[in-house]
Parts: structure tokens; C-alpha cells; sequence
């Protein structure tokens, strides 16, 4: 990836998002799932073939999944959400307001209405978008800019329990030149309100994975950076009454550009985070386990410390069945799958079409699993779909 594209990841927006900033100043299944053999592709809908993305996806059931991302069109880009019904995959209508609009997250708790997270440029900075359906079509909700209307705003990701009770995180600035600080917003079942949350770092921190297991009990990830520019592991906890840092790993040591994606979590004792660690100019793969009692680094398989591995993306079914997603390579990128079988984590094939292709989320229900993300093979983007049951 261009070090355009690798800071669109770690924010969670797309790099035309980035780039028009710089230039204006600105719920767990059950184990049925861990009997799943091959992952096959599944094609969902490209609307433009042009630089169509799927950045996460939702099961609220085994055959019901919700996926969101962006497309390009006419010189802009536009929010993306599909449906999958069971049998195949159709474009919802969802709202683009402003300049250029983007979802990076989506959450579906059974019973409940699903959420979907991003940004969008209003013409003057990046502003927070939140949508939900309303008579079929995603419609834009009100949602907290704490960093005011000329200062960027992003949400990366989201996490619902309930109807009435739903996370979303990511970061905001308070003016065109500050650090980011963490953002995290609450859905109380009738507003998105802002909840106050740690900024360790004096040179910025941010938020990119949420997961929630109860009304008092709630994980979210990212990274948190000193005054040296050096990015590390950033792990907060909902405890019911307010958002704590908890001490996480940084197994590359203090001095190595370290990030935390996403976030998963089955129990009080069992939660997984996954990101990358920029080790001897190359990323690899990180993954951490919260047993409890404290957070520890586990060891990832990859193709070699000579390629380069980024996880994006994990689901937990239970304490012993858990999944992992991202990519490796480097002038080729590939898919990448990995399994946690309760000993170990391994690599499993996937499919990777194209000379570029990468998962970004993955989600799991009772029987089966979808991971999404992106495939290149002639210079433009389209929207990758995986699935296993």
C-alpha cells in the first residue's frame, strides 16, 4: 500500500478522504460457525467498478448480513451498504451527504435496528455520519462533532447490543493543526450523545474497533502516539460508570510504530484485539487476548518476517473459536484468513483474486461466516466478499 492508503487505514477513512482533509485544513454467534471448511467467494455488487471498498459487515443472522464501504462516481465518493438475504447480494440506498462520504463500520445486534458509521466532508472538514434504515433506505441521524464544524470528525467503527444500546468510536481534532483525540458516542435509544473518553498521547490517539458484551462491559481499540510520532497500542473498557485505559501490549517495544484495528469479545475473560507492528520496514501481524486478567501478545503466523502482514479485522465465536482476517504481501497482496482453534492460531487458504486483494472486516453468525474487503486486478477497486459455513 502508498503511505496515503496505509493512514486511510489507520483512521478509518479512505486516502480521497485524507487528502481533501490536507487540502481544506482540516453480538457473538454460537460454535456451529467453527466447523467451517473452505472459504469460497461470493460476488457482491460493484456499483461503479471504479474504487468500490467493503470496510466491515454485520450478521444480525445466518442468513441475513449487512456490508458498508465506499464507491467512486462522477469524481466523488459515495456510501456503499449491501444486503445479503441468503442468497445473494443487493445494493440498499444510503445517504452521501456533502463532499465526499464514506462507511467504515456497521453493527446488527438481533432484534434491533443495524447502524452504520463513517465520515463525510462537509466542504470546510471531515464531519462524524451515523445512519440507520428508515423505510428501506440508510438515512443519516444526528451525531456529535465535538470538534466543531471546521475541525475533522470520524467515526470508525461501531457496536450494538440492543435496541437501545449501541457504541461507536474513532477520533476528532479541535483545530486544523492539533492532535487527534479519542471520540466515542452512545446511542440511549433515542439520541447519539458523546462520552467522555482518555487521551494518554500528546501527539494524537485514536480509536479504530469497539466491542460491546453488556450495558456495563465494552472494549475499544486503537492507537495512541508520543511527541516523537511513534504510534503504540491503545486499549480502553467500559465498566458501566466510564471509559479506563487498561495497560496493552506493545511486543515490538517502545520505539516501533504499533496499531490496534479491531476488537471482539465473547465474555468478561475472553476478548481478542488484532493490528500490525512496523518491524524492520515491514508490517506484521499482531494479535493480543485479553484472559481476564490482563491483555498478552500471541504469536501470529504469516508467510515470513520478509513479507509484509496487516490484520483488519476479527470475530469471536467462544474462548476457543476465533477469526482474523487482513492481508499480506507486498507488490502482490493476497487475502489473509487465520483461526483460533483454542491452542493456536493458523493460517487457513482463502481467496484472493487479482494482483491486490485485502479483507478489512469479517463477522460471524450461528452457521457461517462473511469477511469483506477489496480486490484490484486492472488499476481500480472492487468490492470482495468471502464466505464460509
Amino acid at each position: 500500500m502508498t503511505n496515503m492508503h496505509r493512514l486511510a487505514h489507520r483512521i478509518g477513512l479512505p486516502a480521497a478522504l485524507i487528502l481533501a482533509a490536507v487540502l481544506v485544513g482540516t453480538g457473538p454467534g454460537v460454535a456451529s460457525a467453527s466447523a467451517c471448511g473452505n472459504w469460497t467467494g461470493v460476488p457482491p455488487v460493484n456499483p461503479t467498478a471504479q474504487g468500490d471498498t467493503l470496510n466491515a459487515v454485520a450478521m444480525p443472522s445466518p442468513c441475513s448480513a449487512w456490508a458498508v464501504g465506499t464507491y467512486f462516481t462522477n469524481s466523488a465518493f459515495k456510501t456503499l451498504v449491501e444486503h445479503w438475504n441468503g442468497t445473494r447480494w443487493t445494493i440498499t440506498p444510503s445517504g452521501s451527504p456533502g463532499i465526499l462520504s464514506h462507511l467504515s463500520g456497521v453493527a446488527a445486534a438481533r432484534g434491533a435496528r443495524p447502524w452504520a458509521v463513517g465520515a463525510y466532508n462537509s466542504g470546510t472538514a471531515i464531519q462524524t455520519l451515523i445512519e440507520t434504515p428508515e423505510g428501506g433506505v440508510w438515512t443519516q441521524v444526528s451525531s456529535p462533532d465535538p470538534g466543531g464544524p471546521n475541525n475533522n470528525n470520524t467515526l470508525t467503527a461501531v457496536a450494538a447490543t440492543s435496541a437501545t444500546r449501541a457504541w461507536a468510536v474513532g477520533n476528532y481534532s479541535t483545530s486544523t493543526s492539533g492532535p487527534n483525540l479519542t471520540l466515542i458516542e452512545r446511542w440511549n435509544g433515542t439520541v447519539w450523545r458523546r462520552v467522555r473518553s482518555p487521551d494518554p498521547g500528546s501527539g494524537g490517539n485514536s480509536l479504530t474497533g469497539v466491542a460491546a458484551i453488556s450495558a456495563t462491559d465494552a472494549w475499544a481499540v486503537g492507537v495512541t502516539t508520543d511527541s516523537k510520532a511513534v504510534g503504540q497500542t491503545l486499549i480502553l473498557r467500559w465498566n458501566g460508570q466510564a471509559w479506563k485505559r487498561v495497560p496493552s501490549p506493545n511486543p515490538a517495544g517502545p520505539a516501533v510504530d504499533t496499531i490496534l484495528t479491531a476488537v471482539a469479545a465473547v465474555s468478561g475473560s475472553s476478548a481478542w484485539a488484532v493490528g500490525r507492528q512496523f518491524i524492520n520496514g515491514t508490517w506484521q501481524a499482531l494479535i493480543l487476548h485479553w484472559n481476564g486478567q490482563a491483555w498478552k501478545s500471541m504469536h501470529a503466523p504469516g508467510p515470513g518476517p520478509s513479507v509484509g502482514t496487516e490484520l483488519e479485522g476479527v470475530t469471536a465465536i467462544s474462548a476457543s473459536d476465533a477469526w482474523a482476517v487482513g492481508s499480506y504481501g507486498s507488490s502482490v497482496i493476497h487475502t489473509l484468513i487465520e483461526h483460533w482453534n483454542g491452542k493456536a492460531w493458523r493460517r487457513l487458504p482463502s481467496p484472493s483474486p487479482g494482483s491486490v486483494a485485502e479483507l478489512l472486516g469479517v463477522a460471524s453468525s450461528r452457521t457461517s461466516l462473511w469477511a469483506v474487503g477489496d480486490q484490484n486486478s486492472s488499476g481500480n477497486a472492487q468490492t470482495l466478499a468471502v464466505h464460509c459455513c
